[in-house]
Parts: structure tokens; C-alpha cells; sequence
């Protein structure tokens, strides 16, 4: 079997979640988010889809998977860790979101091809199944606008099903040390857990912008109400800062949406930085490396709680890598995509109970409805505005 051709779609689907920040009116959230699907073709009439979705860096990251056309097309689709190694070797550059995004849309959609061609769904290929269906939790599903709306949110992701919802608390602080957004935040996540119950997951993520230390305040605050854990505490890059709030937490931390290769990880893992590992399916290189960061982490009996904001195919490859992994935690969804995905694709997915199963068809399990988004529109997403109330940045 050869590649013949490949094809990209970009596409803006509606978020639903568009928010600005109180104080300075800057956008946080958009109201859309920018996707990139990617066909490969063979000569054996087998279709293989996977995704580059990266919102910001849709444009080069689909630049990218053009300029490997003439590295992709004659070559065996089934020798999918060799093929998506192979284009790596061939970049200069080794890491990096524009080369971990298009390395991983290619070694999603490989993946497709050999489950469909061998009838079998991925996650056999993977060595199969440790589970039959997969814990969920919903992003977006803890709004942190007041105690109020993070109770009706939380009930209305427990209603459809999900495990747990996350949220993004300390945003509304106005200087790095304001005590006042850890009040604030701390009183939305109590009010939760008291309407919720003890068994709902609550999961809190600072994108990694606080300092180590209003991040250890919130943590020590928000610890009787047992969170499942707190996400990106600190900025990016600083394993030490990380591992110091680490320690002192009395929260599990949670890392690793933005790193895009093994080689990152591995730092985190040999000091065992943190609690759980974030692997993104559409920037970490795809299925492979996944499995392989899986496969490192549980060398230090660390959890894998995979990163996902994407659209259907990226959901189901990742679904099928924590169906395969042993030590997988729980799985992110955001799930105002998650309600809109048949509109894409076509899939089997039920979130009942807090899990979503795990498809048994071949390949990824999902038809793209190529037809219906081939005629929609493309708008490049609105940079974020974190701002405190001097005007200084304070995002990630």
C-alpha cells in the first residue's frame, strides 16, 4: 500500500464560550476555535483522517503538512512509527508546536489507514484494550464568574453525564498576589463541592500563569474541598519551580499541554515534577509518541491525564491511546464540541455515568463528513488579552 495524495480542511467551529476579563474587557476565551483536519489517500482506496487542530497555529502547521507532501506520497502508510519519525529526522528543528502538530495529524491519520486495512480499531493495534470505556471529565464545566454559576455549571456537566468539570480559577486577579481572586476562587470551588457531593471531580487549571506562590496559597485554601488536581501552576519551562510547589501542595499538580516531545517530558519524570502527565494527542506528536510518554511515565507510577480541546478525530485517537495505556487517569473534553462533533463526523460516542466508550469499529472509529466541511468558513482566531489592572501581562 502507498500514499497517493493528502488533503487539509481548516475550518472555525462556534466555541460557545467566549469570555472577556471583567476588569480589563480583554478577551479570554473566543468565540470560535480554528480546526485542521488532514486526508491522506492510498492506492488501496483506504482513507485515512487525522488532525492538526492547534487554533492559533492552524496556518503553519497546514504550510507544514504541504511541505511534507513529497516525503508522505509513494511511501507504506502501515509503517506508521517509521513514517511520522522519519519526517521528524528530516526537520533541523525537533521540537515545537508547528512540527509536534503536523507530525501528529500524520501519524493519526496512518493509524486510520492500518485499523481500517486490518479491520481492526486502533486501540488493538496498540496491544489492546485495559479498559472498555473511559473516564471523562467536561472543560469548561466549572465557571468561576461567581458561587452561583459554578454550581449550575457543575450540575448541568453532571447531568450529562460527565465525571467532573474544570475550570480556570485565580483569573480575575487584578496584581500577581491578589488574595482577593484566591477568596474568590476558593468560594467557588466550596460551593461545588458542597451541592456536588464528594464523588464529583473538580479539576482547576491556572494556565500556567500565577506565580509559584499565590498558586501555593490557593492551593493550601482549595485543599479541603479535594480537587483532583491543579493544573499548570507555574509558567512553562522551570522544572524546579514546578517541583517546589509540587512538594508543598497539598493538591495533586497536573502539566504537560505544551510540551510536544518525549525529550520534554522525560525531565519531569526523573524528578517525578508532578502528579500527572498532559500529553496533547494533536501536538505531542500523535498516537506514538503518546504511548510512548505513557510508557515513561509509568516507570515512576505517574498518571496520564490526557490534554484534549480538539475536534472528533483527535478526540477518537485519544480515546484509543487511553484505552490501551495502564496508567491513564481521566480523559478532557470540552463539552460544547463534544455536543456539535456528528456535525463533522459521524461517531458512536455516548458519555453516560462518567465515561464514554471506547469505539469498536476499525480504524479511529469516526467518518469525516468531508462534503460538509469542505464548504465551511475559516477565521483565524482573536489572541487572548490577560491583563492586570497596571496594564502588565499576566497570562501564559
Amino acid at each position: 500500500m502507498k500514499i497517493t495524495a493528502i488533503e487539509t480542511y481548516k475550518f472555525s467551529v462556534p466555541s460557545g464560550i467566549e469570555r472577556r476579563d471583567p476588569h480589563t474587557g480583554g478577551v479570554i476565551s473566543s468565540a470560535h476555535k480554528s480546526w485542521l483536519f488532514l486526508k491522506v489517500e492510498t492506492d488501496a482506496g483506504i482513507t485515512g483522517w487525522g488532525e492538526g487542530t492547534g487554533e492559533w497555529i492552524v496556518e503553519p502547521v497546514e504550510t507544514m503538512l504541504h511541505g511534507w507532501r513529497p516525503l508522505l506520497e509513494g511511501r507504506d502508510p502501515l509503517q506508521v512509527a517509521e513514517l511520522t519519525d522519519d519526517l521528524v529526522d528530516r526537520v533541523p528543528w525537533k521540537d515545537g508546536a508547528i512540527i509536534g502538530t503536523a507530525a501528529a495529524a500524520v501519524n493519526m491519520a496512518m493509524y486510520d489507514i492500518a485499523g481500517k486495512a486490518w479491520g481492526v480499531p486502533v486501540c488493538t493495534i496498540l496491544g489492546g484494550k485495559w479498559r472498555d470505556k473511559v473516564r471523562v471529565y467536561g472543560n469548561g464545566g466549572l465557571s468561576f464568574e461567581s458561587p452561583e454559576a459554578a454550581v449550575a455549571s457543575a450540575k448541568d456537566r453532571q447531568s450529562k453525564g460527565y465525571a467532573g468539570g474544570k475550570g480556570n480559577p485565580l483569573e480575575s486577579r487584578r496584581w500577581p498576589m491578589d488574595r482577593a481572586a484566591v477568596d474568590h476562587s476558593v468560594a467557588c470551588v466550596a460551593a461545588v463541592r458542597e451541592a456536588l457531593g464528594p464523588e464529583w471531580d473538580i479539576l482547576l487549571d491556572t494556565h500556567g500563569s500565577p506565580t509559584p506562590e499565590l498558586s501555593l496559597d490557593f492551593a493550601h485554601r482549595v485543599a479541603p474541598y479535594r480537587p483532583l488536581f491543579l493544573e499548570e501552576p507555574v509558567k512553562l519551562w522551570s522544572v524546579d519551580a514546578l517541583m517546589e510547589v509540587s512538594r508543598k501542595s497539598p493538591v495533586p499538580i497536573a502539566t504537560g499541554e505544551r510540551l510536544f516531545t518525549v525529550d520534554a517530558f522525560k525531565p519531569l519524570v526523573d524528578r517525578r515534577a508532578c502528579a500527572y502527565l498532559q500529553p496533547d494527542m494533536s501536538h505531542c506528536g500523535g498516537v506514538t509518541n503518546m504511548m510512548r510518554i505513557a510508557s515513561l511515565a509509568q516507570t515512576e507510577q505517574m498518571l496520564i491525564a490526557p490534554h484534549n480541546v480538539g475536534g472528533p478525530t483527535v478526540n477518537a485517537a485519544t480515546l484509543h491511546a487511553d484505552a490501551a495505556m495502564p496508567n491513564f487517569l481521566t480523559q478532557e473534553t470540552t463539552d460544547v464540541y463534544f455536543e456539535i462533533y456528528d456535525r463533522y463526523a459521524d461517531h458512536d460516542w455516548t458519555i453516560k455515568d462518567g465515561y464514554v466508550n471506547v469505539s469498536d469499529r476499525p480504524g479511529l472509529g469516526v467518518e469525516v463528513k468531508e462534503a460538509d466541511i469542505a464548504k465551511l468558513p475559516y477565521e483565524p482566531m482573536v489572541y487572548r488579552q490577560y491583563r492586570h489592572e497596571d496594564g502588565s501581562w499576566k497570562g501564559t
